[in-house]
């Protein structure tokens, strides 16, 4: 399952009053291996849904993942 269906599939499950499926849980277990825009999408999603943070810490170590992303931009001029 990729993370944006993961993610998508979290908050159809919330706005239908449903538990999400074991297979959503398995994948967002493996948000530290997301890239960017996903993070960003999760982070998103808390907003409206905060127990999509299933382990404690999670928005930090999300912030330290993005912050390693950002360290990774170049800037450059034309």
């Amino acid at each position: 399952m990729t993370p944006t269906r993961t993610i998508q599939a979290f908050i159809d499950a919330k706005k239908e009053n449903s538990t999400p499926s074991e297979e959503v849980w398995n994948a967002l277990k493996g948000y530290r291996q997301w890239n960017e825009p996903e993070l960003i999408g999760l982070r998103n999603a808390s907003g409206f849904y905060p127990e999509i943070y299933f382990e404690p810490g999670m928005d930090e170590t999300i912030s330290k993942l993005l912050a390693k992303f950002k360290e990774k931009v170049v800037p450059h001029k034309f």
